[in-house]
């Protein structure tokens, strides 16, 4: 099994490579980055990996509490992953899928998506359950980009998000950035619009880093908006390729 980059440079590396392949999709066109765990689902389908395979995510969260969303802590949460070996991804991954549900209007929000542009989701859990759940709901042709995975094995967090953002913004005409933490908040920066969807925490470590941000959207799947933030339903989201760029 290829070993995790040891290094943020070495790993930058492995991401441009792994999104090399969707530059030509994305020349020219709005690009939607969408997280996948809070976000797409309400639930946390890497936890929900780790129970099923026997082991507590309790760790890794002690670990992002004490250091934070930085590459040391990112690369620990992979290393647990990984450390299961392939054989438990193969095992596991679809039985997590089929058991996870997704918010309503989110696969109506895919589907309209990816008429207007190229859609991927962006995930710091595990795309081989989001492929599979993409695949049960015949939305298996979004790409999934993500680095905890055996096959091809790399660092995904807070930082890489924001280097796919970048990568991708170079080349389309816009970018739309839908999260639901602060994981996802150099990626939101980076968007033209910025998605927020309203999560169990209410997004207390998202909303104040993007106070400055000059178009902030919210879609709240419980019915708890956030005061202030123009609203609008999942299956509305693809609207945004149609608006105004803002100026940044």
């Amino acid at each position: 099994m290829t070993p995790l980059p040891a290094t943020s440079l070495e790993n930058a590396v492995r991401v441009e490579a792994a999104i090399a392949h969707l530059m030509d999709a994305a020349r020219g066109r709005p690009v939607f980055l969408v997280d996948g765990d809070h976000t797409l689902s309400p639930d946390d389908t890497s936890r929900t990996f780790l129970r099923a395979a026997g082991l507590d995510p309790l760790p890794i969260k002690e670990r992002f509490q004490r250091d934070g969303y930085v590459f040391e802590a990112f690369r620990f949460h992979a290393e647990i992953h990984m450390a299961l070996g392939e054989a438990a991804f193969d095992r596991l991954a679809d039985v997590v899928a089929r058991d996870a549900p997704l918010h309503p209007g989110a696969v109506a929000f895919l589907r309209a998506a990816r008429a207007r542009g190229l859609v991927c989701v962006v995930s710091s859990g595990i795309p081989r359950v989001w492929r599979a759940i993409l695949a049960l709901h015949g939305v298996d042709d979004v790409p999934v980009i993500g680095g905890i995975d055996p096959a091809a094995p790399y660092v995904f967090g807070r930082h890489e998000k924001a280097l796919v953002a970048r990568r991708f913004r170079s080349v389309a005409t816009s970018i739309i950035g839908v999260g639901d933490s602060d994981v996802d908040t150099e990626l939101l920066r980076l968007a033209h619009h910025a998605v927020v969807v309203v999560n169990h925490r209410r997004n207390i470590d998202l909303l104040p880093h993007l106070t400055d941000h000059p178009s902030v959207w919210q879609v709240a799947p419980r019915g708890d908006p956030h005061p202030g933030l123009r609203v609008l339903d999942f299956a509305a989201l693809h609207t945004l390729a149609q608006e105004d760029v803002p100026c940044r």
